[in-house]
């Protein structure tokens, strides 16, 4: 056991550092800062985003009322005319109508928002009041509302923009049923659901004129059509803007403008349906309300915007309220700026400060860092050179004192290491030659195969520990031979059937040994696989293709590369050349074609010759590695 490092005498460093930490102060000035702005603006977010949305939900109750009044206005009128007149007569009430000019007082009075109302009978004819509207769109919709209300349903239309009153406008259809015959399936016409002629194909919403099943057609006598204005929807915005502080608006179910806080906004494209909130509000089909951050990309540039969207009921349409978040978040933007501030002005104060103060204890500081540095890096004869009376010298000393037995023990548990993996090594060797010995034929057939399959899985392009594998996979590949007779291991004849099929199962006899040494059979186990053949032809489980592991491919092809290169009792050696030949010509059938053409590469390169292989094998038996030597 080393002897300590002798105590030096502590100095004054802890009342150093004390003046330091009471001198700068900046961390707590900083988590303070931060913990104050970050509650501030928790609390202003919560409060921004209840009053966006109760501003939402209060125009969304605003305009579903409205439009509600709108469409119960054209129904009462639909039942005003059903009664005390028999369907017959229905035609005659209507030319009465006419003639009086009878539906004035429904454009005229003073609270009504009704610019055009016409009642016309199952001929196509009627009476009329009101602006008439030479607008193709509009007229369309009062065509589709007649063909409808004759079929007994009601229509309620998508908003537009009317060029000639310069504000939104809706088309109601209401089926006239004279006589007392309306059906109770006859069902007030409600914001929900239809399509329009030539409108897109989307889901259900108020984007497109509205139907509901109604009476059979033949009792319908007449429909009401009005053209009702949306102009106080514009006003509503207008109020909730606050002069412009908000940007309030609402969209029909398809994403279009029709009401918005700044009236230049309803000028030309009222098609938003590409902004993001828009888009989420399109994604909800109105059902659901939220406060969401998104940007808006302009001409002049992108803006951060924090907005609310919420559906109106029964309408498909959506109220959306939004600011920009430099506005929404202005008090928790300057109390973070001031607070910036502030910490910016006590940061430079502390390293002034600091600068005086702490030099003598920041650089030997950084000294030892670095040694540690270089000391977790590998350069265990790191020594740090510190001259200082206070705890700071002390641990420089054992900081070197510490280097010193590490590096120690670095080098003993180094010569550990290469004793026990020359004693591993050896002891594989010892096996193999062992089994090599029982047949005078192969001898040191199981350092060439180590030495073919280690060129192999070099030029497949393996790692130095992938390589080690493969090296010691060929040194134990014939380790079951040990279990075989030596009368059919030495026989100088080919083999008969019999004594075939008892030599083939020496892959079997080797998985028993290695089961003794399970990390030697993880590692290297696979090599005993050397006799399937790729076209699933092979030994002992007929596997093929890539079902045959890796390294039995690669010790599979250098186990044959060997025996054609070897004299055999039954064969004479080939030279490399025709063994390569052969194993080209086999390639794909028994053996792997990508581990053919590592061999082959080597033998190009001239990491393969018969030198180099015989030198391998005495090296081998001499206990040298030779795994990377080549």
């Amino acid at each position: 056991m080393p002897a300590p490092p002798p105590r030096r005498r502590r100095g004054r460093i802890l009342v150093s550092l004390l003046l330091l930490l009471l001198g700068v102060g900046v961390v707590p000035l900083v988590a303070t800062s931060y913990h104050l702005v970050s509650r501030s603006r928790e609390i202003l977010e919560l409060d921004q985003k209840a009053t966006q949305l109760d501003k939402a939900r209060s125009l969304s109750q605003q305009v579903s009322v409205y439009v509600k009044s709108l469409q119960s206005q054209v129904v009462a009128i639909a039942r005003t005319l059903e009664v005390d007149v028999a369907p017959s007569a229905f035609a005659a009430r209507v030319a009465r109508i006419r003639d009086d000019d009878g539906l004035r007082r429904y454009v005229e009075d003073a609270n009504s928002r009704f610019h055009y109302v016409s009642v016309v009978d199952a001929s196509s004819t009627g009476a009329r009041s009101g602006v008439q509207l030479s607008e193709p769109a509009i007229e369309q919709l009062l065509r589709e509302g007649v063909t409808r209300g004759l079929q007994g349903k009601s229509m309620v239309s998508h908003p537009l923009i009317s060029s000639s009153l310069q504000e939104p406008v809706m088309v109601f259809a209401e089926p006239v049923i004279p006589g007392g015959a309306r059906s109770a399936g006859v069902a007030t016409a409600a914001p929900g659901t239809g399509t329009a002629a030539g409108a897109p194909a989307n889901p259900p919403a108020a984007d497109a004129p509205r139907e509901e099943a109604g009476s059979p057609p033949s009792r319908v006598q007449g429909v009401v059509l009005v053209v009702a204005s949306l102009g106080p929807l514009w006003n509503m915005t207008r109020e909730l803007g606050q002069g412009g502080v908000f940007d309030v608006y609402v969209v029909d179910g398809r994403g279009r403008l029709i009401a918005h806080s700044d009236p230049r906004k309803l000028e030309g494209n009222l098609d938003v349906s590409d902004v993001e909130i828009v888009k989420q509000f399109l994604a909800s089909q109105g059902r659901t309300a939220a406060t969401v951050p998104f940007t808006i990309t302009t001409p002049a540039g992108s803006t951060q915007m924090l907005g609310t969207y919420t559906g109106i009921p029964d309408t498909g349409w959506g109220v959306i309220v939004q600011i920009p978040q430099d506005k929404a978040y202005y008090s928790a933007i300057q109390m973070r700026y001031q607070s910036l501030a502030l910490v910016a002005l006590v940061t430079v104060g502390a390293i002034v400060f600091g600068t005086l103060f702490a030099g003598h204890i920041s650089r030997p500081i950084q000294l030892l860092a670095h040694g540690a540095r270089r000391l977790a890096g590998g350069d265990y004869g790191t020594r740090v050179a510190v001259k200082a009376n206070n705890e700071v010298g002390v641990l420089a000393e054992s900081f070197n004192h510490m280097g010193e037995e590490i590096q120690k023990s670095i080098e003993q548990i180094r010569q550990a290491a290469h004793r026990n993996k020359e004693l591993f090594m050896g002891s594989i060797r010892m096996l193999a030659n062992a089994i090599d010995e029982k047949d005078p034929y192969t001898r040191g057939h199981s350092e060439r195969v180590a030495f073919y399959s280690s060129l192999i899985a070099k030029h497949l392009g393996m790692t130095e520990e992938e390589v080690e594998r493969v090296h010691l996979s060929g040194i134990i590949h014939d380790v079951g031979k040990i279990g075989i007779e030596d009368k059919i291991l030495r026989k100088p004849a080919a083999l008969t059937e019999e004594e075939y099929e008892i030599m083939k199962q020496h892959p079997r006899k080797g998985e028993k040994i290695l089961d003794a040494v399970p990390l030697l059979k993880q590692m290297a186990g696979a090599g005993l696989m050397h006799h399937e053949n790729v076209d699933g032809s092979g030994y002992p489980d007929g596997l093929k293709g890539d079902q045959i592991p890796l390294l039995g491919r690669i010790v599979s092809v250098a186990d044959a590369f060997d025996a054609m290169t070897t004299d055999r009792p039954y064969s004479k050696a080939m030279t490399f050349e025709a063994a390569l030949s052969r194993l080209r010509f086999l390639a794909g059938k028994k053996f792997d074609g990508t581990c053919v053409d590592a061999i082959e590469k080597a033998a190009a390169t001239g990491d393969l010759t018969p030198a180099k292989a015989r030198r391998a094998s005495v090296t081998a038996r001499r206990q040298v590695d030779p795994v990377l030597t080549h």
